[in-house]
């Protein structure tokens, strides 16, 4: 019986050391449970803390948490989800009207079901894949109104509404190029495709901030992207021949430019010269007819006061004249009868 009261006493003990252990293993275990739910938000992201579900914090700024340490009941309780801080980017592939111009075109057609694009305002076909790049405006509603699927859904069927309708009012190859020459009265200033594009598209997601029953989606598009663009695949080679005609015809013009600048001056510069030269002849002969007349007057006076003397000078200046161009000289006497012969030589 002795033996039997020790046996049974030493399992009573064991029992109770047992059952002492077993409660400080549950008091650690609770304490673990207690403080699991205290989470570590990221320096570049923002925390929310869920009870039972419901968002607390009394005004948005309280609702969301900055970095660092955030006290929180474990779950079920409390679930803190971390959004991406302002700072940082996300980014969505569109290729909803795009097609890789590598896939072999089956048909001369587009099937507008299996394959996207957009209708240019000259009724051509432009196909593009954009880069949209966005930041998080609103952590609540970006976290809490739409789940990821939906945001990026959301996000490519807003750009793509904007690339439709901006591609609609413009030309084939301004959309190629990204950019172009604004209507008038703006007649000189660029408009650039990715950024009419980018405005469009956050005047949507504007416009769905805090109607009806949504909160919105809490995203603010910061960049996009064209990473291609093109016709299509089908047309290709044409637009191809087409661009290589249009660089040629470009070509030929400004090398047709240069020549005119280049002729136009050195033409400008002869007439010029001509000009001058021929108004520099005629101030040359009408001076000198001026000055002909001039003595023509002034000898016709003395002809009339005195016509014989007149006619003497004039008669010896005709003789000096005459005799300062003759090369041979021949002096008969008066009288004397002289007769040239075939060869110009006088003879008695």
């Amino acid at each position: 019986m002795t033996r039997k009261r020790k046996t049974a006493d030493a399992v009573f003990q064991g029992l109770e050391a047992g059952l002492r252990m077993f409660r400080w293993v549950v008091v650690i275990l609770l304490v673990l449970f207690v403080f699991s739910g205290i989470t570590k938000v990221e320096p570049d992201s923002v925390g929310l803390l869920l009870r039972f579900g419901r968002l607390q914090g009394g005004s948005p700024g309280e609702q969301v948490k900055q970095p660092g340490l955030l006290l929180a009941l474990p779950f079920p309780i409390d679930d803190v989800k971390t959004v991406s801080g302002q700072d940082k980017e996300g980014e969505v592939v569109i290729d909803e009207v795009w097609r890789e111009l590598t896939e072999v075109a089956t048909t001369d057609e587009i099937d507008p079901v299996l394959e996207g694009y957009c209708l240019t305002g000259d009724h051509n076909i432009f196909q593009a894949k954009v880069v949209a790049k966005y930041k998080v405006s609103d952590p609540i509603a970006f976290e809490l109104w739409m789940d990821k699927e939906d945001r990026e859904a959301l996000l490519r069927d807003v750009v793509v509404a904007s690339l439709s309708q901006t591609v609609a009012s413009w030309a084939m190859d301004d959309a190629l190029r990204l950019q172009r020459v604004a209507p008038a009265p703006e007649a000189t200033t660029e408009e650039r495709l990715a950024q009419t594009v980018w405005h469009r598209a956050q005047v949507r997601l504007d416009a769905l901030n805090g109607r009806g029953k949504s909160k919105g989606c809490g995203m603010t598009i910061s960049a996009l992207e064209f990473q291609q663009r093109h016709p299509p695949r089908h047309v290709i080679a044409e637009f191809e021949r087409v661009q290589s005609a249009k660089i040629a015809k470009q070509t030929l013009w400004q090398k047709a430019k240069a020549f005119e600048n280049r002729e136009i001056p050195n033409a400008q510069a002869k007439a010029n010269a001509m000009v001058q030269e021929a108004t520099a002849y005629k101030d040359a002969l009408v001076a000198r007819a001026n000055a002909d007349v001039s003595e023509f007057q002034q000898l016709y006076e003395q002809y009339q006061k005195n016509p014989a003397l007149v006619w003497r000078r004039i008669y010896q200046e005709t003789i000096e004249y005459v005799l300062g161009h003759v090369q041979k000289r021949l002096f008969v006497s008066p009288g004397t009868r002289v007769v040239l012969g075939e060869k110009g030589e006088s003879q008695p």
